[in-house]
């Protein structure tokens, strides 16, 4: 009797509520999602290394005209790109492709693969960069390649897009140490594309 009488109350206030009832998970599950987060947040923190770079020896680079790739849909890509070069000292512009500028000897080439997903907690789709190929050329030769990969954990998925090319630059740049940043240094210089 007691319980039928129980299960008759557990009924009529089950539809009374005029919202939906969320039973919380276990502890145990609860914790392990609050660890993974951590985990997750963390590693994200940590640069990348780039995938096989291969860069030949040269001069200091005095300025970098960077070939517009407009099938790139990340805002922040050639934003980031810029930051990383003038990192290195190395003043930038962008050219649309075909047009290059005659007095930029030293010109580089992207592509990169964007995804779409959901933070946690967000409702609304976001891009991040899983792959970026970045190709180095003095008056038309080849004299670097990197590029970045996202793991296969994905530990970096979140990342801004400048901590993810900054290690490329680095690799390709070598000749050209991380300077500090100066109040004088001019902003990127951006000309063509869109």
């Amino acid at each position: 009797m007691i319980k039928i009488l129980f299960a008759s109350v557990c009924a009529t206030s089950a539809f009374s509520l005029s919202g939906c009832v969320v039973m919380s998970p276990s502890p145990i599950v609860e914790a392990a999602n609050l660890l993974g987060s951590a985990i997750s947040g963390v590693s994200s923190m940590t640069p990348a290394t780039p995938q096989n770079p291969i860069v030949f020896a040269h001069a200091p680079i005095k300025e970098i005209c960077i070939e517009w790739n407009g099938a790139v849909a990340l805002s922040d890509f050639v934003p980031s790109l810029q930051s990383e070069l003038q990192r290195h000292g190395v003043p930038s512009r962008v050219y649309d492709a075909g047009t290059q500028p005659g007095s930029c000897s030293m010109t580089l080439a992207y592509a990169a693969f964007v995804k779409w997903d959901m933070k946690t907690f967000s409702n609304a789709y976001m891009p991040y960069l899983t792959f970026a190929s970045v190709t180095l050329r003095k008056e038309g030769r080849v004299v670097g390649s990197a590029s970045y990969k996202m793991g296969s954990i994905a530990q970096d998925k979140w990342s801004s897009t400048g901590s993810k090319l900054g290690p490329v630059v680095d690799a390709l740049l070598i000749s050209n140490p991380v300077v500090e940043a100066t109040n004088n240094v001019g902003t990127p210089v951006v000309f063509g594309g869109s």
